[in-house]
């Protein structure tokens, strides 16, 4: 009977050492909200607001990196949300790929009065059984200093492969420079 209580123990501290910390981060955020709402009774919108951009920088910090609105599109895009979608997943020998992308949830890194962002890209080509035909490390580099969060920035990418004729899958990943998040897309495209 004492050996399951000696190890029910070391257990038990090991729970505490990895739930506590989660915890502890939800309850930052709930505190921020609590004292929001207190302010949006008194009616102090202004500074409820303060603490409710507060909670979500904090939030947005800690969730999962992702990438939304992924698509083929005509041409590059000029601005975020704005995109042609492309109707075929086929392209011309010589035709470039173009790709719209959003990412989400991506660190913004507060330093003084300015707010950093930072990720790579890296992307990879497989055929239709899964294998592995090539890709790049580091072939986009996204970096912005900015005086505010931006929690709306997009990716215009394109390609150009000179690949034989068939069926392919277009792998993308993101890599956050300051943190060990990361976010991935694919697409099959023809050619």
């Amino acid at each position: 009977m004492k050996k399951p209580a000696t190890f029910a123990l070391p257990l038990f501290f090991l729970v505490i050492l990895f739930v506590f910390p989660v915890i502890a981060l939800a309850q930052e955020e709930a505190e921020l909200l609590e004292q929001a709402a207190s302010l949006l009774r008194e009616g102090n919108l202004g500074e409820a607001q303060k603490l409710l951009d507060e909670a979500r920088l904090s939030l947005w910090n800690k969730a999962p990196m992702r990438v939304e609105n992924y698509t083929f599109v005509e041409e590059e895009s000029q601005s975020y949300g704005v995109w042609r979608e492309r109707i075929s997943n086929f392209f011309a020998p010589d035709e470039t790929i173009y790709i719209y992308a959003e990412p989400k949830n991506y660190t913004i890194l507060k330093e003084g009065n300015a707010y950093h962002i930072y990720f790579e890209t890296d992307f990879n080509v497989y055929d239709m059984d899964g294998n592995l035909l090539g890709g790049q490390e580091s072939f986009g580099e996204f970096r912005y200093i900015t005086r505010s969060p931006v929690y709306e920035t997009y990716l215009n990418l394109y390609f150009d492969f000179d690949i034989a004729p068939g069926e392919y899958v277009l792998e993308v990943i993101l890599q956050d420079k300051f943190s060990n998040k990361s976010a991935s897309f694919r697409l099959p495209f023809r050619k």
